[in-house]
């Protein structure tokens, strides 16, 4: 009977430690860790001061854990009026073009659709962001996608964020030996992108949604969407 009861409460935590994720994506795409990179800002849509900031650094440290050793971070000017560097949009303009300026063919970028503490007994921590790569020669979009998770009451915001960026990632595989524009993953390379973090037992615990789509703001994605859905509990 103890038997019983031990293994029902093991059931029973293993179910509650363990959270229900769902993944609809794009092509899996394979770039060229080797290729000049600008990370670009990170448009701050959510009502959080800076939280592209926040969003951009943590970006940068996953791509270089990544292999990503020519990367380059736009910079604003520090004589930029207060009115300048409220309009983001008008700040991606610029580091594009600085971009463009030198040398750099592709582009890092997104948003942050959400990043903060939800209101409850638990403040558990919530993350809504988008990356894109972007061809700056013709502002085209070459891979997008977005994600959104919720952290339990335990977690940060910053740790939160940090494995939701992780996760979008996964989505990419970065290759030293791959030159040029992003190519869409075969089969077997979609299934060891997934595997290295959405699929992998144990590693993800927060709850999260994760979706590749197009932008139509910013240009249009390459590659024709073919759903993968990942039911995980």
């Amino acid at each position: 009977m103890r038997i019983k009861i031990l293994a029902s409460v093991i059931l029973v935590t293993s179910a509650l430690l363990s959270a229900c994720q769902t993944m609809t994506s794009s092509n899996r795409v394979i770039v060229s860790s080797a290729e000049n990179w600008a990370l670009l800002p990170i448009v701050n849509l959510s009502t959080t001061p800076l939280a592209g900031n926040r969003a951009s650094a943590l970006v940068e440290t996953q791509l270089r854990a990544r292999g990503v050793k020519n990367l380059k971070a736009y910079k604003t000017p520090e004589n930029e009026s207060v009115i300048a560097l409220l309009d983001e949009a008008g700040q991606l303009n610029k580091a594009k073009q600085w971009a463009r300026e030198n040398g750099f063919r592709y582009g890092i970028t997104g948003d942050v659709q959400e990043w903060s503490y939800k209101n409850g007994l638990d403040n558990e921590p919530s993350i809504g962001m988008t990356l894109k790569f972007v061809d700056l020669q013709t502002d085209e979009v070459m891979w997008a996608a977005t994600a959104a998770r919720t952290g339990w009451g335990y977690s940060n915001l910053s740790g939160t964020a940090n494995k939701t960026i992780e996760e979008l990632l996964t989505q990419v595989r970065f290759d030293s030996n791959s030159r040029g524009r992003p190519t869409m993953a075969a089969a077997t390379d979609a299934s060891t992108l997934s595997g290295s973090g959405i699929t992998g037992s144990g590693q993800n615990s927060d709850q999260q949604m994760l979706q590749s789509a197009p932008d139509d703001s910013a240009g249009t994605v390459t590659a024709p969407i073919r759903p993968v859905i990942i039911n995980q509990q």
